[in-house]
């Protein structure tokens, strides 16, 4: 094999997320190409970049160099779709939602760490893999329809809901900032911090990976480090 099926058949195995980045770097020009192609067509460069990144992700995870593609060809094939669309809005007039490509991008970026992560990832870690703030995540996990929305969540930050409609949500952000990766996810399904559903420990314990014991331990820690704090 080339270096270039070496290295995306690598990161299929080990999912890397140095090697993912050299990835996307090696092949950044490619999207360029795409956006510059089609910035005259009406269709932002941001909405054409979310896209035409997404594509590419998906370039890296379906390609199979047991087809004797080399991978730009590959790559090039699933781009096409970016063509399409720029194509079909100059001759339609409609300009797609950039928002609908986002939602895409996230889709495909969530998989990916997933898949890298052995568990679901907090709203940190998108945040940090998307290069989004984390309110955006939350925005945009709440439009998905998998999460229950942020605004509608009562906190008593001991795992269970109360009835109040002004959770302490200064006390929630400084905690959950102070929480290595999955606490942050047990914290984020045991109070339902930025959208997440309120979970069983089970349910927990199933998104991450572990036995329900260690869930339970964990929301032991996490509960002496709220009393702490406050």
């Amino acid at each position: 094999m080339t270096k270039e099926q070496d290295q995306i058949v690598e990161w299929q195995k080990s999912k890397d997320p140095q090697l993912f980045t050299e990835l996307l770097i090696k092949y950044r020009p490619v999207v360029n190409k795409i956006v510059g192609q089609y910035k005259t067509v009406g269709v932002s460069p941001e909405t054409l970049k979310a896209e035409a990144t997404a594509q590419l992700i998906k370039s890296f995870k379906s390609y199979n160099p047991s087809y004797d593609t080399q991978p730009i060809t590959h790559i090039w094939n699933n781009l096409k779709k970016v063509q399409r669309t720029a194509s079909s809005s100059l001759m339609s007039g409609h300009i797609p939602e950039s928002r609908a490509l986002k939602k895409s991008t996230f889709n495909i970026v969530k998989d990916n760490l997933t898949d890298r992560l052995g568990y679901e990832p907090s709203t940190a870690e998108m945040s940090d893999e998307l290069g989004w703030s984390r309110k955006e995540v939350a925005m945009m996990t709440k439009e998905l329809g998998w999460e229950s929305p942020y605004s509608k969540m009562k906190y008593d930050y001991y795992g269970s809901t109360v009835n109040t409609e002004n959770p302490d949500k200064a006390l929630a952000d400084y905690v959950y900032h102070e929480l290595d990766k999955k606490d942050k996810v047990i914290f984020e399904h045991t109070f339902g911090y930025a959208g997440k559903p309120l979970l069983s420990n089970k349910e927990i314990a199933d998104k991450l990976h572990v036995n329900e014991m260690w869930i339970h331990r964990a929301k032991k820690r996490l509960s002496e480090k709220i009393k702490s704090y406050r």
